[in-house]
């Protein structure tokens, strides 16, 4: 009998044994189990899929399936060398995902879990304040875009930002289109970074912010624009991003960045991202930002 057909046995053995074995023996509660982690294995997919962790992941699941089939093949050979790389595998999983495990734990730990007040995950008091943000904010981007001037304006909701607040300069004041446009012309003591907005009120400026490691992203992208994907991919905030090379005006939101709004397709998509809808049912946020932007290519 000649190798490859000892190994055909062995698998074939293999799957009888094992495999098959425990499909027969599925119950209700193997069903729940098996479907709760296929949740969590399609969301750390959606996690990854735009980051470099991505390729990282495809390798990790064609060396798993490698171990598997050196398993079956009864491969003592291989299997002594893959021996060791099973035993650390754990920990070098941590060290190579550092930084996309970092991501994930700083969005999972800046939920405000007992947000009573506002289930809906919009920081800003109630729908008047909310309008009258958005409303400042794309006046504002508008503006700031006509004069080429720069702007990087976070909107924060229900993650906290306060790690971000700490590196700019607390100001506190009242939310208007001609304040958020004083705070970004050039030669301003506090144009030089973010401005974060919190509860309908101006919190800080001149905040530094996280910015992306994707390296899928378009090269015309400044630092502006990097720093407001950096932000969404961690945290549940809204970025407006204001070129100064260019003039567009960006929209960043769950990772995700799109280009060339103008004030009312701007307005229209905050409205559908910050503003719960009437049956209190709130669209997700990425499937309202992809919304607004398919209905703003129709407005000149």
């Amino acid at each position: 009998m000649g190798f490859f057909e000892k190994a055909w046995n062995s698998m074939v053995s293999f799957m009888n044994d094992k495999v098959l074995h425990t499909l027969s023996t599925i119950g209700i509660k193997d069903v729940i189990d098996i479907f709760a982690l296929a949740c969590i294995f399609f969301f750390l997919y959606r996690f990854a899929k735009k980051r470099r962790a991505m390729k990282i992941i495809m390798g990790v699941m064609l060396f798993l399936l490698a171990l598997f089939l050196v398993d079956a093949a009864h491969l003592s050979a291989l299997g002594f060398v893959f021996g060791d790389f099973k035993q650390l595998g754990l920990i070098a999983l941590m060290i190579i995902f550092q930084p996309e495990l970092r991501s994930a734990l700083e969005k999972i730990g800046g939920l405000k879990v007992f947000n009573f007040h506002n289930p809906h995950g919009n920081n800003t008091k109630d729908d008047v304040t909310s309008h009258y943000v958005i409303e400042s904010v794309s006046r504002a981007a508008q503006k700031l875009s006509s004069a080429g001037h720069g702007a990087l304006i976070v909107i924060e909701r229900q993650n906290s930002l306060s790690e971000y607040k700490r590196t700019g300069s607390a100001v506190d004041a009242v939310m208007s289109p001609d304040i958020l446009c004083s705070i970004f012309y050039k030669g301003t003591a506090l144009h030089d970074g973010a401005v974060i907005i919190k509860n309908g009120r101006i919190d800080s400026a001149a905040c530094v912010l996280p910015m992306t490691n994707r390296v899928d992203i378009d090269s015309e992208l400044g630092t502006r624009h990097r720093a407001a994907i950096g932000t969404t991919e961690s945290t549940d905030a809204v970025v407006v991003v204001v070129s100064e090379e260019t003039g567009k005006i960006s929209l960043s939101i769950d990772g995700e960045l799109e280009r060339g709004f103008t004030y009312t397709s701007l307005r229209t998509a905050l409205e559908k991202i910050l503003i719960p809808e009437t049956n209190n049912s709130q669209k997700p946020r990425a499937k309202a930002l992809k919304t607004a932007i398919s209905k703003k290519k129709s407005v000149k």
